[in-house]
């Protein structure tokens, strides 16, 4: 831990504030979204509850975290330690998940690993370690002074060996989370100079993936008739993205305001996750998402803001993969609830109910304000030294 103050670092204050701001808003909406749920239990069970738990959390690694000098994750001879120490803990957890008495399965999908006792248990989702894991290692990797990008295979073969792994662990269970794993993966060799033509040919075993777990799979292919046809009454599909619109339209302009949505009580599924963008909308308006979209662009814009700004190439990718990765998953969200995209399962960054998603989002911010306080920093003693550094 340093002592690096934030008064020179205005983008750091900038990605703190917006960060806080849809946590926030998450809270307001998680609890609105369950309002009218009862389930009998403790306290500790209900969903709201361990939401603002979590958000508390997510806070509080925020406000630590970001003092952790992130030049240590690349730190190592031949590779970057702690990122591999990070990604094999990842990978180690991923493997977890299908091993009986350890993962734990809904609805047949092997995603969550349970701590603690029956009734208060923790539920830990490793596929969202796995994709910010992944993409702080290659970042330290593609980033060294020693890696060749330009290498065929010597590089590229192994950064997408290991893509596809991490991918095949996730993609079968998750297909969302698999996808945007892929992509983050794809975007970060591409932001450190991987040649295009060798991104290009990761093109052809996607397409095949995609063949074989989505159009294969009537459920999946079923989610991307219903994009065409929300209104159809013969595919059960549909149903969601029919849902999502109707809480959308009828939010109007102003909205019904908070707490009065009415498609949560039992007509929109998934209300206080995937879906939680169309709640926002019906109880906001279409002002009230443009608001929250303007957050999302404003946390977006300080993001590409420190990776211009970093000290170090390795701060420039670091910060520019992650803002890319809930980047991606933030517009994801709103085109799935949008119906301008199938179903997915995929989450609004900071906002939808999720313990996991939440406090490692929020360590990646951190991640990325520390790239922008050691620039500032080191800036600050340039002016007292009345020297310069070349940055």
């Amino acid at each position: 831990m340093e002592r690096i103050p934030l008064r020179d670092n205005s983008t750091g204050r900038g990605l703190i504030v917006t960060t806080f701001g849809l946590l926030l808003l998450g809270v307001v909406m998680v609890h609105s979204a369950v309002a009218s749920v009862v389930r009998p239990g403790p306290w500790y069970a209900r969903l709201d509850v361990r939401h603002t738990i979590f958000a508390a959390v997510a806070a509080v690694v925020l406000l630590t975290a970001w003092r952790l000098d992130y030049r240590r994750l690349a730190h190592g001879k031949r590779w970057p330690i702690l990122g591999a120490v990070l990604l094999g803990v990842a990978i180690i957890c991923a493997i977890a998940v299908f091993v009986p008495g350890i993962g734990h399965s809904v609805a047949g999908r092997h995603r969550w690993i349970r701590i603690g006792p029956p009734g208060a248990a923790i539920g830990f989702q490793p596929s969202e370690l796995v994709k910010f894991a992944l993409v702080i290692f290659l970042a330290g990797w593609l980033s060294r002074q020693t890696t060749n990008v330009r290498s065929f295979r010597r590089t590229f073969l192994p950064a997408a060996g290991l893509t596809g792994l991490c991918v095949a662990l996730v993609i079968t269970q998750d297909f969302s989370t698999g996808f945007l794993l892929g992509a983050a993966a794809v975007a970060t060799m591409f932001l450190a100079g991987v040649p295009w033509c060798y991104l290009a040919s990761l093109f052809a075993p996607a397409a095949g993936g995609f063949f074989w777990l989505v159009v294969r799979n009537p459920n999946r292919w079923q989610r991307i008739q219903a994009v065409f046809d929300p209104w159809s009454k013969t595919n059960p599909c549909a149903y969601q993205p029919r849902q999502s619109l109707l809480a959308i339209i009828t939010g109007g302009w102003t909205g019904k305001g908070v707490g009065g949505g009415e498609m949560k009580l039992g007509f929109l599924p998934e209300d206080s996750t995937d879906f939680i963008f169309s709640v926002f909308c019906e109880e906001w308006g279409f002002i009230g998402a443009m608001l929250l979209m303007g957050l999302l662009v404003l946390w977006i814009w300080h993001v590409r803001r420190a990776a211009v700004r970093a000290s170090d190439g390795f701060g420039q990718l670091l910060a520019g993969a992650l803002g890319f990765l809930v980047a991606l998953q933030a517009v994801l969200h709103i085109a799935v609830d949008l119906v301008a995209a199938p179903p997915t399962g995929m989450g609004m960054p900071f906002v939808s109910a999720g313990g996991t998603s939440l406090v490692v989002m929020a360590a990646a911010t951190a991640i990325i304000i520390s790239v922008t306080s050691r620039r500032a920093h080191l800036s600050g003693h340039a002016i007292s030294r009345g020297a310069g550094y070349a940055v």
